[in-house]
């Protein structure tokens, strides 16, 4: 039996914006400051599982979070590295959560975010491609949650089964297996 391991890295100080309405300028200020901040390592449970080996996303929270678990070599890759948040080139001022309802709204219609998820799902089918050549049975992949929604889905179309979740938590193992005869 064939499993992947998927872990979202741990969550990142850098809190969500909170004070009222902000501007799309606001949200780029912060996600600078989300991706340039620390995260809260804390234990994850990786199972019984002997992992062969850890691939993780290039940005360094990822990083960060598979040197915390996994002490072999890790091979680091962009083909993990997450969606960008849909920015928007507006005048309004929202609050956050009003930005990603707005962002999630929009995707299906805006032409540089459809190309955006669908060079994302380029890059997993090349990952997932990449896995199977490999001799290894277990691997573990550690990356972003908009990644591991795609991620998911991909895999669920190669045949593996494994648990359902709409927003992916940091630090859980999620395991998606698929028997040999598949």
């Amino acid at each position: 039996m064939k499993k992947i391991g998927l872990v979202r890295h741990h969550r990142v100080m850098e809190g969500y914006p909170t004070r009222g309405f902000i501007t799309a300028q606001d949200i780029e200020e912060w996600l600078e400051r989300y991706d340039r901040s620390a995260i809260d390592i804390k234990p994850i449970e990786l199972d019984e599982t002997e992992w062969a080996a850890c691939f993780s996303s290039d940005l360094s929270r990822a990083m960060q979070t598979a040197e915390s678990v996994y002490e072999k070599e890790i091979v680091v890759t962009e083909l993990l590295r997450e969606l960008p948040f849909p920015v928007l080139k507006t005048k309004l001022r929202l609050p956050f959560f009003g930005w990603v309802v707005l962002a999630r709204l929009a995707a299906p219609f805006n032409p540089r975010i459809k190309e955006q998820i669908k060079e994302a799902n380029t890059r997993i089918e090349i990952l997932l491609n990449q896995l199977k050549m490999l001799p290894h049975d277990n691997i573990l992949l550690i990356g972003h949650g908009g990644m591991m929604l795609l991620m998911r889905s991909a895999l669920k179309r190669r045949g593996f089964s494994g648990p359902r979740f709409g927003h992916p938590r940091n630090g859980i193992l999620y395991v998606f297996e698929k028997r040999a005869d598949r």
